[in-house]
C-alpha cells in the first residue's frame, strides 16, 4: 500500500519526497513558517515593552530629586498614558516592609488614596 503524501505546513502543497514524517516541502517553507510564528511573538513582546518604557518615562518625568516626598496624583499619571497593570518587578523594603512597584529603575507606591510616591531605584 503506497504512503499518502504529506502536506507542507506552510504552503499546503504535497510533499513529494523525503521522510514520511516530513512537515515542509523545502527549507524555505520551513524558515518562513517559523519566522511567521516568531513575528507574532515579537509583536506581543514589542507592545508590552513599549508600555513598560512609556511607564518608565512617565515616572522619570514626574520624579523630583529635590522633592523626594512629593506625591503624584493618579490622574496625572493616567493622563500621561501610564498603565498601572504593567511593571517589571516589585521591591519590598526592609524598613517598614513597604512595597514599591517598579518599571525598570523607577518605582512607585500608593501613600494615600490615588496619591503615589515615586522613587528612583535603590542603590
Amino acid at each position: 500500500m503506497p504512503a499518502v503524501p504529506s502536506i507542507c505546513l506552510y504552503c499546503a502543497k504535497p510533499i513529494k519526497s523525503g521522510r514520511s514524517d516530513k512537515k515542509f516541502c523545502d527549507s524555505g517553507c520551513k524558515d518562513a513558517y517559523y519566522n511567521a510564528i516568531k513575528t507574532g511573538e515579537h509583536k506581543e513582546i514589542k507592545k508590552i515593552d513599549s508600555i513598560l518604557k512609556r511607564n518608565r518615562r512617565i515616572l522619570k518625568k514626574v520624579y523630583s530629586e529635590r522633592k523626594p516626598e512629593k506625591l503624584i496624583n493618579r490622574e496625572v499619571l493616567v493622563k500621561a498614558g501610564f498603565e498601572f497593570g504593567f511593571h517589571t518587578h516589585l521591591v519590598v523594603t526592609k524598613f517598614k516592609a513597604n512595597e514599591f512597584i517598579f518599571c525598570y529603575d523607577y518605582g512607585y507606591r500608593e501613600i494615600e488614596k490615588d496619591k503615589y510616591k515615586v522613587i528612583k531605584s535603590f542603590k
